[in-house]
């Protein structure tokens, strides 16, 4: 398809449950709009039958990328910002934990051509979390958040906000050159943002927990803190030059 307008990418990791009603959820969303669109999903190595699912939508701007490997899922962002033709990129959660009414306002604050990144935060005001997440994990992401900014210099509320939207330009750059693949790729996206001196703006957003997760606390907290000590030393090597 030539003169895409808007491409969802949507990461996908074991989503059987839901990966198809919510994918006909996004698709009729989209096919309301008067541009053109395509939504591009990564499949990261699933081991149950969230392919399956996928290939059950029949609808020609419907892509899937999949392979065998578990990569993670700055891995999955990577292979769809390589692959995507939009001249905006938003990617969002499959669980959708924010409303697809968001995608307007955030096209629209890049169309003003004032912003490259749009990101949503659930910690500034107007932003509005329906369903919180456990107390441990809560508190374990803004100590991650601030311990993010101090190692990145990167001032921003909510680093793991899964809903970001980039003009092609942007996503093409940055995850090109992004190394990370699974728990600090949003911190090296952001950073590299920063660097390659895009501007970034945050927005508020209406939020909801998932409930089911698979994310292993203690495995999570050691490995970010890794990986944003990896960023710094992949900058200082200079693997983030052109």
């Amino acid at each position: 398809m030539k003169n895409v307008f808007l491409t969802i990418l949507v990461p996908c990791y074991n989503e059987s449950k839901l990966i198809k009603i919510n994918l006909e959820k996004i698709i009729s969303f989209l096919s309301k709009k008067k541009y053109l669109w395509e939504v591009l999903v990564v499949d990261d190595g699933s081991r149950d039958n969230s392919v399956e699912k996928i290939l059950e939508i029949k609808n020609p701007k419907l892509k899937l990328i999949n392979y065998k490997i578990n990569r993670g899922k700055g891995g999955a962002l990577k292979e769809g910002a390589e692959h995507f033709l939009g001249k905006y990129l938003i990617f969002m959660d499959a669980d959708l934990s924010v409303p697809l009414q968001t995608i307007d306002t955030f096209v629209k604050k890049l169309e003003k051509e004032t912003y490259d990144v749009v990101i949503g935060t659930r910690k500034t005001k107007n932003a509005k979390i329906l369903v919180h997440q456990p107390w441990l994990r809560e508190n374990l992401g803004k100590g991650f958040t601030l311990i993010t900014r101090i190692i990145t210099g990167v001032n921003i509320s909510d680093f793991t906000c899964g809903f970001k939207c980039f003009t092609r330009e942007s996503a093409k750059k940055i995850f090109s050159h992004s190394l990370l693949k699974r728990w600090a790729y949003d911190a090296e996206i952001l950073y590299l943002a920063k660097k390659y001196g895009y501007k970034i703006d945050e927005i508020p957003v209406i939020w909801t927990n998932r409930k089911e997760t698979r994310v292993k606390l203690g495995d999570a907290v050691v490995t970010s803190f890794a990986d944003l000590i990896k960023i710094k030393l992949n900058d200082w090597l200079g693997k983030y030059e052109n």
